[in-house]
């Protein structure tokens, strides 16, 4: 046993040294490993250097001889490119051009689609309450006809019984005769006249309808950008609109004269018994009103004709919001058609108009301002105004019984003050010359006044306003009281007339309580101190005003001096672009034939490209053959490493047999150890029984058993040493094979620890989210494809030669691009996927340094089709047999229902 444990030992030094020699061939194959990619690289970098020098070594004759064929074979291909790149360059101004106004392009197009359908709205409304006009005139007419025809009948009925009661009556006969002449003469002369107005009225009707037609062809041949919103469209209708809003308040207020005239006196009588002092003031408001309107307008007209063109295009933007406010003056004038427009009229729309465009204007124009036109608007505005107080007081203060008290005080004092006004406000007027009121431009109209007398004008309107309305609702209330009452000789208390006061002036104004004296007290004084300081101011530059008598002189001369209106400076400017749109078609044609000759320069490049591009090629390919070179090399490297390991493998696998052989001489050791313990244990049994056998023996006897006592101790130390000897040999042996055992456990790859399921993994959802990018792309190609449009090429020959982008061929090559994009991003991701299963899979990658590789299990693995796990057959008809089969959850549940099912 000791030789074979020191020859076991020897053994294991020996092959200790043998696996310190083979590690140290380890480390010497890692350090030439490591030489070799050195060498690699510096390889590569000689490469490039002999790649430049054979690019400056190459000539073009060689190149031309060994690939002459391929580029015969590759004109055609190389001509239809350049083709298409010539066309791309030439319209590659164009596009960016169109690309950038393509925008802009559209949203003026549904602005003016907006503005279209709405002005189609408002033609069909007019048109429709013009077929209602006209309808009603022929219902008129045919009734008067059928009136006319019946006064006729019964005409000749009466004088047929005339002729028939009065025969005798010769004379009175030819009298009556002459009389039913001249009815018949009338009722001809009436018919020829309703005629001749009805011809009238159809002619005008064909007027206007050409004349709207006439408009309609004009603007079609207009470009978009002058019907777009703030464009010249909209200023000419700006400025088409301002004198009709003005002429509109002129019929309103000639009708409203016509219709309400004024009155002599005012007693309770009248106040409590007719109309016709709510009328007269009625009336006096809306000229009021109107007047007012025209006073905004009038400064909204002068301005636009002295203003610059951009301030005109600016305010035909709002042009629509005025359009809007045009309504409230064309609702008026459809009540007095209808002959509707009496004192309970209101006049909150009018109201807000006059204040849109007084606002309107302060905000667009400023202080550029035609004052002599302001003067004359505004003076005659608060006079209306004036007359409508006066007439509300003097109501108001007849409806008093007893002591006038405040509120008759407070009556009389507007009277007075109104009467002062009015006075002031005639001479103001009277002063202001008609050449300065019809003076275009602002310099000719200056008067002198402050920059904010508009301002001040409008404070004033708005407080007259305030004591019409007070005033109004305060008659009104008064004769409703006294009319509840009952008894009209009676007039209202001081008392309760001044409650009904303060409840109206709380209505109207804003302010804190003063009381309605105070209030209207001091609306009274703003607009007396105005007033009179229009008539001052007035006054001092009558002089002035007279001086410059030579006005027409000096008007001809700006006019010649200054500047035109600004629609006729857009006017110009639209011709000066339709001019300059021919001189940039005419510098279009000579670039085009730049472009010619840039082609024919670009295909004599394109010929030296596809030269250096055939250099390049000859000197990828020797390139490529140099790297095959170096793969090869590396190839046999690697196969070195493996010989060298299979060899340390080989003297592992010796080891381990040497190591069987001495585990087989254990054990036969140890059953030579059973065999001796047999041998003792019957050579105990033999002493025993010589003993217990008879007490008479000899005493040689008893010297045999002593000495096989003797012989049994040895045997007893012998056996102690061989169960020692075993002990060390087992332990030694255990230690050998945990050492072999550990180096193996230290050689093996270490073990990837499995990611938890709670934790994100980051390159997972990344590609996660690409396969879900390219399954959404690929979904939105295929559900929607572009289909080219065929139809185009009759209008492309019709219009000239078509845009390379809209011809059906670039469509269909543009699907073919995204088909090969989307194809080369799916095989670029099914690559991603299995390096990641390659990574992730315990021993399944090959080791490399520059990229992932499978093993040889792995790839055969991922190549190898799906195996048949078992078939069951339903039903089977041999003998029934049971298999284990491992099985997932899906898979389970795919059985259960192939089974149920």
């Amino acid at each position: 046993m000791r030789d074979l444990s020191a020859h076991e030992k020897h053994e294991f030094q020996k092959l200790q040294k043998d696996l310190d020699q083979k590690k140290s061939e380890i480390l010497e194959l890692g350090r030439t490993k490591e030489k070799l990619s050195t060498r690699v690289e510096e390889m590569e970098h000689q490469i490039a250097d002999l790649q430049e020098q054979v690019d400056a070594a190459l000539g073009a004759e060689e190149m031309v001889e060994v690939l002459g064929e391929k580029k015969m074979a590759l004109e055609e291909k190389v001509a239809e490119l350049e083709e298409a790149v010539a066309d791309l360059e030439a319209l590659q101004d164009m596009s960016d051009q169109l690309a950038e106004s393509s925008k802009e392009l559209e949203l003026e197009l549904r602005e003016e689609l907006d503005l279209a359908l709405g002005a189609a709205r408002d033609a069909y409304r007019h048109r429709d309450a013009a077929l209602e006009t006209l309808a009603d005139r022929e219902l008129t007419i045919t009734k008067f006809r059928e009136l006319t025809h019946q006064l006729q009948e019964q005409c000749l009925q009466l004088q047929q019984r005339v002729q028939s009661t009065e025969t005798s009556k010769f004379g009175m006969g030819g009298a009556e005769q002459q009389l039913a002449e001249i009815l018949d003469f009338q009722k001809t002369f009436a018919e020829t006249r309703a005629q001749t107005k009805a011809v009238d009225l159809e002619l005008r009707r064909l007027e206007a309808e050409e004349a709207r037609n006439h408009v309609k062809y004009l603007l079609s041949f207009m470009p978009p950008a002058f019907l777009a919103r703030g464009g010249d469209h909209d200023a000419i209708l700006t400025l088409l609109l301002i004198p009709r809003m003005i002429q509109k308040t002129e019929i309103l207020m000639s009708q409203v004269r016509e219709k309400y005239r004024s009155l002599d006196k005012v007693d309770r009588t009248i106040v409590l018994k007719g109309h016709s002092v709510a009328q007269y003031t009625f009336r006096s408001r809306l000229c009021s009103y109107m007047y007012a309107l025209q006073t905004f307008l009038g400064c909204f007209e002068s301005a636009l004709n002295v203003c610059s063109p951009e301030m005109l295009l600016k305010t035909g933007a709002v042009y629509p919001e005025m359009a809007a406010q045009e309504k409230s003056l064309d609702s008026l004038i459809d009540l007095a058609k209808k002959d509707q427009l009496d004192e309970n009229l209101p006049m909150d729309a009018i109201e807000k108009c006059c204040g849109y465009f007084c606002t309107m204007f302060s905000v667009l124009f400023g202080e550029t301002i035609n004052q002599a036109r302001l003067i004359v608007n505004g003076t005659r505005m608060l006079d209306s105004a004036c007359d409508a107080i006066t007439t509300d007081a003097a109501a108001i203060k007849t409806l008093i019984q007893g002591d006038s008290g405040d509120i008759g005080l407070l009556c009389q004092h507007a009277e007075t003050t109104c009467e002062v006004i009015q006075q002031h406000l005639k001479s103001a007027r009277r002063r202001v010359l008609t050449d300065h009121a019809a003076a275009i431009h602002i310099a000719e109209s200056n008067l002198g006044l402050d920059k904010d007398c508009s301002e001040q004008l409008f404070t004033c309107y708005q407080h007259a306003v305030k004591m019409m309305k007070t005033l109004q609702i305060l008659l009104k209330s008064a004769v409703q009281a006294i009319i509840t009452n009952g008894d009209l000789d009676t007039g209202l208390s001081v008392d309760k007339l001044k409650e009904m006061a303060s409840i109206s002036c709380e209505k109207v104004y804003d302010t804190e309580d003063i009381g309605p004296v105070a209030t209207i007290k001091g609306s009274l004084s703003s607009i007396q101190q105005l007033a009179a300081s229009l008539a001052q101011k007035m006054a001092e530059c009558e002089n002035e005003l007279a001086i410059s008598g030579h006005l027409s002189q000096q008007r001809e001369q700006n006019a010649e001096n200054e500047s035109v209106q600004p629609i006729k400076i857009r006017a110009q400017a639209a011709k000066k672009e339709a001019e300059e749109i021919k001189i940039l078609s005419r510098k279009l044609e000579a670039r085009d034939s730049d472009i010619l000759e840039a082609r024919l320069a670009l295909r004599e490049k394109q010929e030296e490209l596809c030269e250096m591009i055939l250099r390049k090629d000859v000197v990828e390919k020797k390139l490529a053959t140099q790297q095959h070179e170096h793969e090869l090399n590396v190839e046999k490297l690697k196969r070195k490493l493996e010989e060298a390991l299979n060899q340390l493998k080989r003297k592992e696998k010796e080891f381990e047999e040497t190591m069987d052989h001495l585990q087989t001489d254990i054990d036969s050791l140890e059953i030579e150890r059973g065999q001796l313990k047999e041998k003792l244990k019957s050579v105990g049994k033999k002493t025993m029984l010589s003993a217990s056998g008879t007490d008479n023996i000899s005493g040689n006897i008893t010297t045999t058993s002593g000495l096989q006592s003797i012989d049994n101790k040895f045997l007893m130390q012998e056996i102690t040493a061989l169960k020692e000897a075993l002990n060390s040999e087992n332990q030694q042996r255990k230690k050998l094979m945990s050492n072999i055992l550990r180096q193996k456990l230290e050689s093996l790859d270490p073990i990837i620890s499995p990611l938890k399921q709670e934790s994100i993994d980051a390159k997972i959802q990344e590609l996660k989210q690409k396969t879900n990018d390219l399954s959404k792309n690929i979904k939105q190609v295929m559900t929607f494809p572009i289909v080219p449009d065929l139809r185009r090429n009759k209008a492309h020959d019709l219009e000239g030669p078509p845009l390379e982008k809209a011809l059906p061929v670039y469509q269909l090559l543009q699907r073919q691009i995204v088909m090969k994009g989307l194809k080369e991003r799916a095989d670029q991701l099914i690559n991603e996927v299995l390096e990641e299963v390659i990574q992730r899979t315990v021993g399944g990658m090959a080791e490399a340094n520059f990229a992932v590789f499978p093993n040889r299990e792995m790839a055969a693995a991922m190549q190898k089709n799906q195996l048949l796990a078992a078939e069951i057959a339903i039903p089977h008809e041999g003998q029934e047999q049971v298999f284990t089969v491992n099985v997932g959850t899906q898979e389970l549940r795919k059985i259960h229902t192939l089974l149920c099912y």
